[in-house]
């Protein structure tokens, strides 16, 4: 796909909450590590500070408020809350979840009819969740969406699309929706996937995969404050790179988000993947810090990889910091997705 073909997500109109790290499995692919023994998740009051801020965020421009996690069905009281307060400030409310409280079809449209904010719904199913999640209660979740007229689709990771038990997965999941409400992506191989994935199912290649992002549309929020440009592996390194975009507990949501308008890596892999990124580094004679495989079809990999090293992460701090470089990024965003904000905001214009 040529960045002319690209149907990109715009910027800023969907922002995510990491509502909790508890969740009732501990899934063996999961990034945040999430499970049954983690306490951490967001206050009321923090969330409801965060949501006025992205309610009011260009007088409205945030339209979608997804909350995720961990489970945001893990506590009802929170999601209740929180999903009607978004809504009552303006935003659409979605939610992302691994249907384990869909215990029957009638339970399960009891429960979205309780929650009447959530008006989209994004359920995971899996091999990593049906380890211990029967499958079905996805199927449960499914028609009880269908029936209250919410809105779904289903997440789908695996290693492999060749895979066996995912090719089963896909297939049970065709008999009671529709393929173009099931979203395939390939496992990240961070967080809790490092120790538990086998790392030999996954296909590789030499060239990192030619593909735009569009999940750097989408900031996510976690309960400590901060701010990270996308929900990919990413979020597991523990030091700073050109994804952070700042931490809520410093700076307004404001100033945290104008600051994105302006940050050259995240548009740049928006507009031609990663796979530019390693272009750059190549010609300036960084190879040897780049890895000799990438894994097929995973762009979040190419992230993941060069932002755990942090010679990369240095050069790429410092390209930041190149005028010409962001012109030309500015202007990309002009041309490939019709974003006129970086500029305005740099200047550019004038």
């Amino acid at each position: 796909m040529t960045p002319d073909e690209l149907i990109e997500m715009p910027f800023l109109r969907n922002i995510g909450f990491i509502m909790t790290y508890q969740c009732q499995v501990a899934c063996p692919h999961c990034i945040i590590e999430a499970g049954p023994h983690r306490k951490e998740e967001i206050s009321l009051t923090d969330a409801f500070q965060w949501i006025q801020q992205v309610a009011s965020y260009r007088n409205g421009y945030i339209k979608v408020l997804s909350l995720t996690g961990g489970e945001p069905f893990y506590n009802i009281d929170h999601l209740k809350k929180i999903s009607a307060f978004g809504e009552n400030n303006g935003l659409l409310i979605s939610v992302v979840t691994n249907a384990f409280w869909a215990f029957t079809k009638e339970e399960a449209v009891k429960r979205l009819k309780e929650l009447r904010s959530i008006k989209m719904l994004a359920i995971s199913a899996d091999v990593y969740h049906q380890e211990s999640i029967p499958f079905e209660r996805v199927k449960n979740a499914i028609l009880a969406a269908k029936e209250c007229g919410v809105p779904y689709n289903i997440a789908v990771c695996t290693e492999n699309e060749d895979d066996i038990e995912y090719k089963e997965i896909v297939k049970k999941l065709h008999e009671i929706t529709e393929m173009e409400t099931i979203n395939t992506a390939i496992t990240f191989p961070a967080g809790r996937a490092l120790k538990k994935i086998n790392m030999l199912k996954y296909q590789t290649s030499e060239e990192p995969p030619i593909s735009a992002c569009s999940a750097g549309s989408s900031p996510i929020i976690f309960p400590d404050g901060r701010v990270i440009a996308c929900i990919g592996p990413v979020i597991d390194l523990t030091f700073s790179h050109p994804l952070i975009l700042g931490n809520l507990r410093k700076n307004s949501l404001y100033e945290i988000l104008d600051a994105a308008e302006l940050n050259p890596i995240l548009h740049a892999i928006r507009i031609w993947g990663p796979k530019k990124m390693v272009s750059i580094i190549k010609d300036a004679g960084l190879n040897h810090c780049l890895p000799g495989k990438y894994i097929k079809d995973s762009i979040c990999n190419v992230c993941y990889t060069l932002l755990s090293n942090k010679k990369v992460v240095e050069f790429l701090d410092n390209l930041t910091k190149d005028v010409e470089f962001k012109r030309i990024v500015a202007y990309a965003r002009l041309h490939y997705l019709k974003e006129t904000k970086m500029i305005e905001l740099s200047g550019l214009s004038h």
